[in-house]
């Protein structure tokens, strides 16, 4: 997937733009970091990190969680002088691709990171937002968020209307 108008230097993508194509405006942690302390708290607690630890402001940021930290795709595509996975002539790896099938907001990287090749990632923000905006009230929701944050409208977003047998089954306790 050669060719992406963003492509070469990190610096030049947008920070919230993950080098896997995952969106990080419509993750739970980005959400609570900006939007809903409460949410955070809840998910630092639940994996044992204080809250500002789990603070994140994107991919491409200096304050990340610990599991983005550790991110090995993020650190291969830097050491490559990728901006995205899908720049590699190794794409898609088998670390990428065990990524993708691991959780269900993972589920569309491939699209993702067809359409930043395809137009860029600055234009894919402004269209991958659509996808996570509540068709009643234009709130962002994450991928877990089955009913919207704000007005409760159900499903959410087109992400999960698309995707919710996936969600509720890795939501469910095991």
């Amino acid at each position: 997937m050669k060719g992406n108008s963003d492509a070469g230097a990190e610096s030049q993508a947008p920070v919230t733009a993950a080098v896997c194509g995952l969106y990080c405006d419509a993750c739970s942690i980005f959400i609570g970091t900006h939007e809903e302390p409460k949410r955070l708290e809840w998910f630092a607690a639940r994996v044992g990190w204080d809250v500002e630890q789990a603070r994140c402001e994107g991919c491409r940021s200096r304050k990340r969680t610990p599991y983005c930290e550790a991110c090995r795709l993020y650190r291969c595509a830097e050491e490559r002088g990728l901006a995205f996975c899908g720049e590699c002539e190794d794409y898609p790896c088998a670390e990428l691709q065990a990524f993708q099938c691991e959780q269900p907001h993972r589920a569309e990287l491939w699209e993702n990171l067809a359409r930043i090749g395809e137009i860029g990632s600055k234009a894919w923000l402004d269209e991958v937002r659509q996808r996570y905006t509540c068709p009643s009230c234009g709130t962002l929701n994450s991928a877990y968020d089955l009913k919207c944050r704000a007005c409760g409208c159900e499903p959410s977003c087109d992400y999960v209307a698309t995707h919710r047998e996936a969600i509720l089954a890795a939501s469910s306790p095991r």
